[in-house]
């Protein structure tokens, strides 16, 4: 039994409007499924559901484009002695007395 089966998931035709039990549990793994995370059932049955059901399929489309967006604008590198001064803080043993 998958994650999506114990939550209780209805199939897409018992869902109507497009705002139901399987909407909840689709727009629940959203992240998941855009980052390809879930086990290959879950992703089958989120997938399905929104080839279904166009307000989780605008969900999904908006999430994409955000992350794509992201994607692009935060490629900035870390300067190259942060690794190291990092460590340095990490790896300082301060002592402290009460007062």
């Amino acid at each position: 039994m998958t994650g999506w089966d114990a939550a209780g998931a209805t199939t897409p035709e018992q869902t109507t409007g497009g705002c139901g039990p399987e909407c909840e549990q689709a727009l629940g793994r959203l992240f998941a499924y855009v980052d390809r995370e879930l086990e290959p059932g879950d992703a089958d049955q989120v997938r399905q559901h929104i080839e279904d059901c166009r307000p989780c399929l605008d969900e999904i489309a908006v999430e994409t484009m955000l992350k794509e967006l992201v994607k692009r604008c935060c490629q900035d590198k870390a300067p190259a002695d942060l690794r190291v001064r990092i460590h340095a803080q990490l790896t300082t043993l301060k002592v402290t007395r009460p007062l």
